[in-house]
């Protein structure tokens, strides 16, 4: 018998031993084209252009613009550029039809074939490119990046808020912002990086959604290259000029995000009405639209609208509060100034510089202990004329190298405006027709309308009727004796006696005041020295339409305020007299914590009725409110043992 060969039992795969290995590999070449696949439909949903049809499957097909040659010659060099993947008709076709959507001609060397090819190189469905790059150029590239376009006007403004030793270092070279940043604008930084980075950046930033970043971005371009601009002379500003655009060049796919995080610091440093006001002058739709001119080549720093601190309730524009400084003269400030703003008379600039200097620098010693994040903001009057002191405080400023300088648009004179439309003249400390000149030069021409005027008439003897119907039906000496009367021990824990505080913080105290009946007048030095007073506080009572000066007065059982009596110097009234028991709340602004605003009257069924209100201004405001707290404490019975 023949030998039988060995049978092989042993059972055969087309995989080898490391096909566990290939899997692997296979699943995250997947997971990276998915990614991939997710990254460009992100561009496609933060652009809106998702559900657009593509433009170019139906059009005109007529290449007849004025410019057109010179577009079809770019176009060959864009597809050499793109190593022909490309056809040139195809890319015609794409930028012909981009300038009719547009209404305007090509223009050649403003950037569109640089940030064209970053898109194309995307590789987004072909559908939707089009759409992309019209999305992307219309919202976030300027509008004009000509040598002589405002947007280098606003970033000079907006580099020497943020790092005036830089700005003034680069101005000194006579290297103006169109040198350097003219590349950085037109392409969104496309031309200065490489292809890597420039996608990781423009991803963050449509994220973001705000156009004006592109403002911050190049800030932090400079900063970051201060210490090299610096050693740069005077008669070489081209080196300047090419460091800060080796600096894009050198920005690296993993440093994008810490250099996007740096940019959004200082678009939150920066005042928020800067984006809303300029956002239409730089980023408007088409070149050819007429947008209010704005010198702001003159503007020795930003200009923050008068009508931004009246809009809201604290002294802020978005995340940044303001330190205002009132440069006009002591009389003017005396007649009427803006709560909060500190006054600093620049006429002694020139007058008594020994003086000034003194005053600025204990200003400045202010502001570092108390707020030393806040931001200058310098006010003057409003008129040129008027304001060349002001402009030499703000050169001065500018000069030592302060961060953060702007100045109110149109001064106090603007500003004494927009209160008076919103009215808010709570906003004005110690303000007084008769004193302010511009409430009588408003007088002299009066601009009312007739409803204007019965508007007012009506609304204002409406809330003052109701307010002496409701001192006469419960008046305060009526509620002194209930509150007089003690209290059997069974009712010591109930409603008579408030467990909740009176004192709290306002954001919205606009009630209208009610003044008690003055009485003779009486030398201030006898009545705020009598034992009868506990506590003394100088304040000025704020009314609609002025302030005056006075004290509140406080003895073991109520609450006076007393009146200055004008043109009897030494002498006060009596203004009002409250029991401190019947003291409802006091209150104050989170902007304006000087300013008290007492609220008088009684409970009745578990409710407030309010019968008196007044308004104080009072340096000391910490220690009124406290005073007034103790004492008022006092007067309550000891619980029962």
């Amino acid at each position: 018998m023949g030998e039988t060969g060995p049978t092989n039992n042993t059972s055969f795969s087309s995989l080898d031993d490391n096909w566990e290995t290939d899997v692997n590999v296979l699943s995250s070449e997947l997971g990276d084209l998915d990614t991939e696949g997710n990254d460009k439909s992100d561009w496609m949903r933060l652009l809106g252009v998702s559900m657009k049809p593509n433009p170019l499957d139906d059009w005109d097909q007529l290449y007849n613009l004025n410019n057109q040659c010179a577009l079809r010659n770019d176009c060959r060099k864009l597809a050499n550029g793109l190593k022909n993947k490309r056809s040139v008709p195809e890319l015609e076709s794409f930028l012909t039809l981009y300038c009719k959507k547009r209404g305007m001609d090509y223009i050649k060397d403003i950037g569109w074939l640089t940030i064209l090819e970053k898109i194309l190189l995307l590789n987004v469905p072909a559908a939707h490119e089009f759409n992309v790059f019209f999305a992307f150029t219309t919202k976030y590239i300027p509008k004009d990046t000509r040598p002589d376009a405002q947007i280098f006007d606003l970033f000079r403004l907006l580099l020497q808020y943020h790092d005036p030793q830089i700005s003034n270092h680069l101005e000194s070279l006579h290297c103006s912002p169109s040198m350097y940043t003219k590349n950085w604008f037109a392409t969104l930084f496309s031309s200065s990086m490489s292809t890597e980075s420039c996608h990781e950046l423009w991803k963050l930033y449509i994220e973001q959604g705000d156009p004006f970043l592109v403002f911050h971005l190049a800030i932090v371009f400079l900063i970051n290259a201060k210490d090299e601009i610096l050693q740069v002379k005077r008669d070489e500003k081209e080196k300047a000029v090419q460091i800060l655009e080796n600096m894009a060049a050198q920005l690296s796919v993993e440093d994008v995000p810490d250099f996007f995080q740096l940019a959004l610091h200082y678009s939150d440093k920066t005042p928020e009405c800067i984006r809303k006001d300029f956002h239409y002058i730089i980023f408007g739709a088409n070149f050819d639209e007429e947008v209010k001119e704005i010198q702001m080549n003159k503007m020795l720093c930003l200009p923050i609208p008068a009508i931004d601190l009246t809009s809201h309730d604290e002294i802020s524009s978005g995340s940044v509060n303001f330190f205002i400084v009132d440069t006009r003269s002591n009389t003017d400030f005396d007649s009427g100034h803006f709560v909060s703003s500190f006054n600093l008379d620049c006429v002694a600039i020139v007058d008594e510089p020994e003086k000034f200097e003194i005053a600025l620098n204990s200003l400045e010693c202010y502001k570092t202990s108390r707020r030393d994040e806040d931001h200058y903001l310098i006010l003057g009057y409003g008129s040129d004329e008027e304001d060349n002191y002001m402009n030499m405080l703000i050169a001065m400023f500018i000069q030592k190298g302060k961060l953060h300088v702007s100045f109110v648009q149109g001064g106090y004179k603007k500003l004494h405006d927009c209160i008076g439309q919103h009215n808010r003249w709570e906003l004005i400390a110690m303000h007084s027709e008769d004193r302010c000149e511009l409430c009588s030069s408003e007088k002299a021409s009066p601009k009312w309308g007739f409803f204007s005027k019965m508007k007012s008439a009506v609304s204002n003897t409406s809330s003052r009727m109701k307010e002496r119907v409701e001192a006469v039906v419960f008046p305060i000496g009526e509620e002194k004796k209930l509150d007089d009367k003690h209290a059997d021990s069974k009712q010591r824990h109930g409603k008579r006696y408030r467990q909740q505080s009176v004192f709290t913080i306002d954001e919205n105290s606009d009630d209208e005041m009610a003044a008690g009946a003055a009485v003779d007048e009486n030398p201030k030095e006898e009545i705020l020295l009598s034992k009868e007073f506990t506590e003394t506080f100088e304040c000025q009572e704020v009314f609609r339409d002025g302030s005056i000066n006075g004290h509140i007065a406080l003895t073991r059982t109520h609450i006076y305020v007393l009146h200055d009596v004008p043109g009897k110097q030494g002498y006060v009234t009596t203004e009002a007299r409250h029991a401190l028991s019947t003291v409802v709340a006091v209150t104050s602004r989170r902007s304006v914590p000087e300013m008290l605003t007492f609220k008088l009257g009684y409970e009745m069924n578990g409710s407030s009725k309010i019968t008196a209100v007044h308004k104080l201004y009072v340096p000391k405001a910490g220690e009124c409110a406290k005073a007034v707290k103790l004492a008022i404490y006092a007067l309550r019975p000891l619980p029962d043992a």
